[in-house]
């Protein structure tokens, strides 16, 4: 019965503020003002973890500080200060300006941001090259069923959706939500967003696609409640999905 009872204290969640003075009590040096400052910020205590990013003089950590609290331009100017290639594509996520994010595809070809630029450059040329190109490098570094390669897929499908290649979409929608489901469950906002695309797909090749319309509706309203966006936007496809087509509709 002790044992049982102190297990069951020491599982009992312990506030932040409970332990913040044994943070700043070890922030004698740069490691431990580095420690309170994530600390803080882990426990999304924005406020206070500003002074100390100030004190330890990390410009990017500061900059991610600012823009959770609203901040966005004294975010950018520290994101202007950081060398680092994810700083700027954040000052791109931040602007929607595309530059920042081109500098740092140059410096540093990471798949995320070959999929955040092809996002930026929906519906042009170059934006299905970099993402064949982020898939093709997902696929080596993770395998064929990583839920990265999984997410790549879905964008590479409304993208080809957006050309008209819808052939090529489908198979690459229908195999996005195969992944997505036997990686991240069927539950996962992920794969309702695949299921969506999947279902936008079949609707326009003249596919019955209700299925995957509510699929994608029962997963945003479990996950994100019924007055979410991607919530309404699905109810409005199921219900779309629903009416019986007019002959001279069909393709």
């Amino acid at each position: 019965m002790i044992a049982l009872l102190l297990a069951f204290q020491l599982w009992q969640p312990v506030d932040w503020r409970a332990l913040l003075p044994l943070y700043e009590a070890r922030a004698t040096n740069e490691a431990g003002v580095r420690d309170v400052s994530l600390f803080l910020m882990r426990e999304q205590q924005w406020e206070l973890a500003e002074p100390w990013l100030r004190k330890l003089g990390d410009a990017e950590m500061l900059g991610d500080c600012l823009a959770a609290m609203g901040r966005n331009g004294e975010a950018l100017a520290e994101y202007a200060k950081a060398p680092s290639t994810r700083a700027l594509a954040r000052r791109t996520e931040l602007t929607g300006d595309a530059q920042f994010l081109e500098l740092a595809i140059k410096r540093e070809r990471k798949p995320a941001y070959l999929n955040d630029l092809a996002l930026l450059l929906k519906g042009s040329a170059r934006a299905e090259a970099l993402l064949r190109e982020a898939l093709a490098a997902q696929e080596k570094a993770l395998g064929a069923n990583h839920p990265e390669v999984g997410t790549t897929l879905n964008n590479l499908g409304s993208e080809l959706l957006t050309k008209g290649k819808l052939v090529e979409a489908e198979a690459v929608q229908r195999r996005s939500l195969r992944i997505l489901e036997a990686t991240l469950g069927p539950r996962h906002v992920r794969t309702g967003l695949s299921a969506s695309n999947l279902g936008d797909v079949l609707t326009a090749v003249g596919k019955p696609a209700g299925v995957f319309y509510e699929q994608a509706w029962t997963i945003f309203n479990a996950q994100l409640g019924p007055r979410h966006p991607w919530t309404e936007e699905a109810a409005a496809a199921v219900a779309a999905a629903r009416k019986p087509r007019s002959s001279g509709s069909r393709r």
